[in-house]
């Protein structure tokens, strides 16, 4: 296994290694050493690849270094934010470690009650590709691909808040929403962890605050240039993907990217437009889960239009008359 060690400016030592949370993806491990102590930063998906990789990273970590960290000597595992790509894996770190447990508020439902905010979720969810223009067979194929494995997750207890302006041991947290509600990037000196808030190749994930408050395109990039203006940081390291050696500039890479995506929803949008048509000129054919994945991102680009009044809604009647219209946009 591949390991990473990095030195922040005040000597801290950060380790990464990757463990593959699902079958088509990799994330990112952490662990900061800070003196004598050692807090884990995610903890992958709790699926037996992923669970078996993060043991096996520990190891390679000590194979490598020479530091006996080990999951039974965990001082606090923090967790970046509610997906459970980086907190599934908590019931299995559970078997060896009693160590606190550190999320912010915002996503501690899904951590502590994850049955009752499935259930939630997944009506929300359900609800809004219909709104989106999906027809009765594709909404069943997207729900069961949405709930694959989301039943191996079982609620675990949350010991503390990460909060933004209270450091945990020098630990500096910015909220910034967006991708999720809660998530958290962590800056350890002049090294930021900065989740799925910033990644090295591909924009981070949006979806539609009408589907889960606190996240959305409008929270992402205000979330953005909050990180844009923190001072100092020489390197980040994302939840996935290389690390970021230039977390500025690779900043308005991303708001370059959104900034596109919005125009070209505007001229798909000339006519009126269902958020599933939009979608299907924005991204082509995709299949399976990268299905879901498009529909919501063009639906967070398509709310983010709307609620600035660059989109209107074309039929009002038929939103009038119905509980659950297909939402037609055109641009205003």
């Amino acid at each position: 296994m591949t390991t990473s060690k990095f030195t922040t400016a005040n000597g801290r030592i950060i380790y990464r290694f990757p463990v593959r949370a699902f079958p088509e993806l990799i994330a990112n491990i952490h662990l900061i050493r800070d003196g004598e102590r050692t807090f884990l930063v995610d903890c992958g998906s709790g699926l037996p690849d992923s669970n078996q990789q993060l043991l096996d990273g520990f190891q390679a970590v000590r194979d490598a270094y020479g530091e006996d960290i080990r999951l039974e000597t965990l001082d606090a595992i923090l967790l970046t934010h509610g997906h459970i790509d980086h907190f599934g894996g908590l019931p299995f770190v559970r078997q060896f470690s009693q160590a606190p447990v550190g999320i912010h508020q915002l996503d501690v439902r899904v951590v502590s009650n994850y049955e009752e905010r499935r259930v939630v979720a997944a009506r929300r969810l359900e609800i809004y590709l219909e709104q989106a223009g999906l027809g009765s067979a594709a909404r069943e194929n997207m729900m069961a691909i949405y709930l694959f494995a989301k039943g191996l997750y079982r609620s675990q207890e949350v010991q503390f808040f990460l909060k933004e302006g209270e450091p945990f041991h020098d630990i500096h947290f910015f909220h910034v929403p967006g991708h999720c509600p809660g998530q958290m990037c962590l800056l350890v000196d002049d090294v930021m962890l900065t989740a799925d808030h910033i990644l090295g190749r591909i924009t981070p994930h949006q979806a539609p605050e009408s589907i889960t408050l606190n996240m959305g395109l409008g929270h992402y990039l205000d979330s953005l240039d909050k990180i844009g203006r923190v001072p100092n940081i020489r390197l980040g390291l994302g939840g996935h993907e290389e690390p970021v050696e230039d977390v500025y500039g690779r900043i308005e890479e991303i708001k370059v990217s959104h900034n596109k995506r919005l125009e070209r929803v505007l001229e798909i949008c000339s006519t009126p437009k269902t958020i599933a048509q939009v979608s299907k000129e924005l991204f082509g054919e995709r299949h399976t889960y990268h299905v879901l994945l498009a529909l919501e991102e063009a639906g967070a680009h398509v709310e983010y239009l709307y609620e600035r009044g660059e989109l209107i809604a074309a039929n009002g009647e038929e939103i009038e008359r119905t509980t659950h219209p297909v939402i037609q946009y055109e641009r205003g």
